[in-house]
């Protein structure tokens, strides 16, 4: 992709054109841009830098913006400390101010430039890095022991391996590697948990030994921040870690990379580096296998020590590979957003499309808005029959509410009143629709479209979010609203052709005929077109399936069967958190409603008998990541892990499976005796049974024989 090739548009790029960016830092009133060059090089500019400060009043030296919006006046500072005093003495006037404290941001935000311009994802140069040390712990005899590389530029791809034994002083073995990082001066820098574990605990080391991490284009020490920062995993959790800063570089992590990337799919038990590559395919089948959990104990024997060299030799291979899967939706989405790619992998996209938002303004010297206060609303319409349907035809609208986004152009013409929310909408929108059209045989264009889409469908999530300028939570409301009645609209359609609705969330409906015959193509196509013809030209249903077998179970929890593929939807049904034994119990269940086996006694039986007989108790363990929360919490849960975990030596980090020896005694799997808590796991296999109270008679097909009443039957089963 050429330079001239780029289709340039300050609102979706910044004002500034420059291209192939790869790296900012600011020095007072200049900024460094970093830039790659096609043969590799990197090539040095400065531009000027001004730190700067909005105000809904004038101050003394401001300027006044265009505009009537609320931050209407302006400071401008050549020097961050000049800028921090004026923070400083407005918080104390109380004067409501606006500004971005990353200074990177700061200056990308108001002068226009972007990361990546002109570059495809795998052009810049990256090292990716994995260490192996003697835990997980900062204890004074901290120590690392292995450091593998993985660096490519050009194409080409150079490994090499530090260990602790071919030095005179742990303090030498650093020193060494940073001086080889700064010799290779990759653009990128990236490695699996290195915000948590491995940046912190190398510098841990390098503290201990006098020295520190050099690894900035300038020779200088990388930094860990000291106040934490909080990485969103889903609505209820959230990851601490500590920013990493390394002067000209980029450092990404891939296990956030990960999260972003299962955002939709779910399809990741644990985010560990080892268990995704085996989910995505990655492994490489001629690799040198060693238990990553026994290097710490083994690797003062020489014999294993070869070994575990060998093994690492290639161990950042892996989060290399993770990079190339996962991260170029956000790295093309980084040439339109004014911020870092490491802050675009660390920032949620309401967030990023705020800073877009805000450029578009300031570049054209205009005043900014004030964000709105949050407020309640309702949501979408979802429901599900629960039932076993065949031949189910399910539709929805491809893309709903940046379609009424645009259908209705929705923006608010007070705080936007240039209407750049909704350009920012439909361009990306009819981009994305030409770069998919071209996606099947370009994966540039596959990546493109990709990155595109997660910035349209995070538009509406942005207008409902509290604290950015730009949200507007009546225009969140207004479409979810236009949502409720596209949907029930489709609905009552169906309803007056006699089809029966199976289930409808937010964007789809699923229904058959009453009777359950087959809907052949010609009349599929008859309905849609017939649902379609209802609506404006911007909301089209989309043929999403015809089902030989739906089962519902209840809202947001049903098994799709094409004949070909069956699909699981919703947590009840992955059960991601119960034991694997279980978790195979509700998938055979499953099976049986679907085959119309009804075997479902024989099945749960099978269960109750294994239960009162195990051989293998991993399959009936809980699975559990020793946490800071898990050695600290004062809570009985946390309490009961601690307990078993006496005199061993599992560390913060590692995995652990564990049972119910007796009622209140917990058990780690791998010192299972024979003895376990037989009445607690016949109850959970009972509870489990009630995944289907709303398809299956549970009361008269289940007991629980944990229940006195039931032991004599039990017995009776178990003869």
């Amino acid at each position: 992709m050429k330079q001239n090739e780029i289709q340039y548009d300050p609102l979706i790029s910044g004002k500034n054109p420059q291209t192939r960016i790869v790296n900012v830092e600011i020095e007072n009133d200049k900024a460094i841009l970093f830039i790659e060059n096609e043969d590799g090089t990197i090539t040095q500019k400065s531009t000027p830098n001004k730190f700067w400060i909005l105000s809904n009043r004038a101050n003394n030296g401001s300027f006044k913006l265009k505009g009537i919006l609320h931050y209407n006046h302006g400071l401008q500072f050549s020097d961050r400390e000049d800028w921090n005093k004026t923070l400083q003495r407005l918080r104390k006037t109380s004067t409501d101010f606006f500004t971005i404290y990353d200074p990177k941001e700061s200056f990308l935000v108001k002068d226009g430039y972007t990361f990546f311009k002109g570059m495809l994802h795998n052009e810049p140069s990256i090292l990716s890095f994995d260490i192996e040390s003697t835990g997980l712990y900062h204890t004074p005899d901290s120590k690392v022991l292995l450091i593998s590389n993985t660096f490519r530029k050009n194409g080409k791809i150079v490994r090499k391996l530090f260990a602790y034994d071919e030095y005179e002083s742990d303090k030498e073995f650093l020193e060494d590697w940073c001086s080889w990082v700064r010799e290779m001066n990759p653009s990128l820098i990236c490695g699996h948990n290195i915000y948590t574990y491995d940046f912190p605990y190398l510098q841990h080391v390098a503290e201990l030994n006098g020295t520190e991490l050099n690894l900035g284009r300038d020779g200088s020490a990388l930094t860990v921040g000291k106040k934490p920062s909080f990485f969103r995993i889903d609505g209820s959790r959230d990851q601490e870690y500590h920013k990493i800063r390394i002067y000209g570089r980029e450092a990404v992590d891939t296990m956030f990379l990960a999260i972003k990337h299962d955002v939709a799919a779910k399809k990741y038990d644990s985010y560990g580096l080892k268990a995704i590559i085996k989910v995505e395919g990655l492994e490489k089948e001629d690799r040198v296998l060693y238990d990553a959990s026994q290097i710490r104990h083994n690797y003062t024997n020489p014999e294993e020590w070869e070994k575990i060299k060998t093994y690492c030799e290639h161990d950042a291979d892996d989060s290399l590979a993770l990079y190339d899967l996962m991260a170029p939706a956000l790295f093309y989405a980084t040439t339109s957003i004014p911020k870092s790619f490491q802050s675009v992998v660390e920032s949620a996209t309401g967030a990023q499309i705020n800073s877009m938002m805000v450029r578009s303004y300031l570049q054209e010297g205009h005043s900014l808005p004030k964000a709105s206060e949050a407020k309640p609303y309702e949501g979408a319409i979802s429901f599900g029959e629960p039932g076993i349907y065949r031949n189910v035809y399910k539709v929805d609208v491809s893309s709903l509410y940046p379609s009424i986004m645009i259908q209705c152009e929705v923006y608010d013409e007070d705080k936007d009143p240039k209407a750049n929310f909704l350009r920012l909408v439909k361009t990306f929108t009819e981009e994305r629709l030409k770069n998919k059209k071209l996606a099947k045989t370009s994966k540039y264009h596959d990546d493109l479209q990709n990155s595109q889409k997660i910035l349209i469908n995070s538009c509406y999530g942005f207008l409902g979010t509290p604290g950015l300028l730009f949200n507007s939570p009546s225009g969140a409301e207004f479409i979810t609203k236009t949502g409720r009645e596209i949907l029930q609209d489709s609905i009552d359609w169906a309803r007056s052709k006699n089809l029966f609705i199976v289930n409808a969330d937010t964007d789809s409906i699923s229904f058959n005929k009453t009777d359950g015959s087959h809907i052949d193509e010609v009349e599929r196509k008859q309905l849609l077109d017939e649902l379609n013809s209802r609506f404006p030209e911007r909301i089209r249903f989309e043929d999403d399936g015809y089902f030989k077998t739906l089962l519902v179970l209840r809202a947001k929890n049903y098994v799709l069967d094409d004949g070909k593929k069956i699909k699981y939807k919703g947590s009840a049904i992955k059960a991601t958190q119960k034991e694997p034994a279980l978790k195979e119990f509700i998938k055979k269940i499953i099976d049986s409603i679907m085959t119309h086996k009804e075997d479902y006694q024989d099945i749960y039986h099978s269960y109750i008998k294994e239960a009162c007989n195990i051989q293998d108790i991993k399959r009936w363990s809980t699975r559990k990541t020793i946490s800071d929360k898990t050695l600290n919490s004062e809570r009985s849960n946390e309490s009961r892990v601690r307990d078993t975990l006496e005199g061993t030596e599992y560390v913060e980090g590692d995995r652990i499976y564990t049972f119910y020896k007796d009622t209140n005694t917990l058990e780690l799997a791998e010192r299972f005796d024979g003895q376990y808590d037989v009445d607690r796991l016949l109850e959970k296999c009972y509870n489990t049974c009630y995944t289907f109270d709303k398809v299956l008679d549970c009361d008269n097909l289940f007991k629980n024989y944990k229940l006195k009443k039931n032991k004599k039957d039990l017995e009776e089963l178990l003869k």
